[in-house]
């Protein structure tokens, strides 16, 4: 140690730093000082690194655990939290959603209608979009005899590029499945299609994205 002392290199003195100052097992406080790896580490001011040539900091920890912690887990950290997804508040994919949307009522074909007889109570067919392009159906289409398998066409503003198949709840109760066409026609398909008289079908819950 002596020799070391009298060299007065500054590797030495630092690692002479690092010795006394690891033994001593008590947090290290001191604006402006040095940073102890696998010891505790206090300041009473933020801390900052700046690297204008690339990445400030890199962590990387054992496979399994996580490279970082931190000593909340009710405040967001600025810039660094999950709230959004693209850009959208989490509020935005709540199921909540489709209950504000404002829906708007469809003309049915020919042999369909709703709510009469043994049809379903539920209301009419409707049907309302998201600013993102995704539509939302509600209430029930009960067939009446005489038409054709189309219930009713959409609205343009509610026509898909493609051809969109849904499962749906049939009278029975059974499963079958609508087709909506790229014309925007909204066909009943199921063992019996269109059905026998009184028949209905469930558009609740009925949801496909528009062309962006």
């Amino acid at each position: 140690m002596k020799n070391l002392l009298k060299k007065s290199s500054p590797v030495a003195w630092f690692v002479l730093g690092v010795l006394v100052a690891g033994g001593t097992g008590t947090a290290y406080a001191a604006n402006g000082g040095t940073f102890r790896l696998g010891q505790s580490n206090s300041a009473t001011a933020t801390t900052k690194l700046t690297n204008t040539k690339g990445t400030a900091l890199k962590i990387i920890s054992k496979a399994g655990t996580p490279p970082i912690g931190v000593g909340s887990n009710s405040t967001k950290v600025p810039y660094f939290n999950a709230d959004k997804l693209d850009g959208k508040d989490s509020t935005a994919f709540q199921p909540k959603l489709a209950s504000t949307l404002t829906f708007e009522n469809v003309t049915l074909a020919a042999g369909w209608g709703y709510g009469t007889g043994n049809c379903s109570p539920d209301p009419g067919p409707q049907v309302a979009k998201t600013a993102e392009g995704i539509v939302y159906m509600k209430g029930s289409v009960c067939y009446s005899g005489g038409g054709s398998a189309v219930m009713f066409t959409l609205p343009a503003a509610y026509i898909p590029a493609n051809r969109v198949f849904v499962p749906v709840l049939v009278d029975g109760p059974a499963v079958g499945a609508i087709e909506i066409t790229t014309a925007g026609a909204v066909i009943a398909i199921d063992a019996g299609s269109p059905g026998s008289a009184g028949r209905f079908t469930s558009l609740t819950g009925v949801t496909y994205a528009l062309p962006n």
